[in-house]
């Protein structure tokens, strides 16, 4: 059985994801300028590795990763929710 939502929370819901994801766009571009592209920054990791002292390089992939993901994951919510 389908659920009935309000206009008024469909408008909120989608201004509330809109606002998410212009954050996950703002993570990825501030990893962009930093390593040029993902693929890039993965290779670094693989041939180079991550210093014992220093796991920036590895937390910034998995934040980067983590970002694209919930980017494609609310892409696909706004899309179900066109109205």
């Amino acid at each position: 059985m389908p659920v009935v939502v309000s206009e008024s929370t469909l408008t909120a819901l989608k201004e509330y994801l809109e606002e998410r994801k212009e954050l996950f766009k703002s993570i990825c571009k501030k990893f962009e300028i930093k390593y040029g592209n993902i693929d890039r920054l993965r290779k670094k990791i693989e041939e180079e590795g991550v210093p014992d002292d220093d796991h920036t390089m590895w937390d910034d992939l998995i934040e980067w990763e983590n970002a694209l993901s919930e980017l494609k994951r609310i892409e696909s919510i706004l899309k179900g929710l066109k109205f």
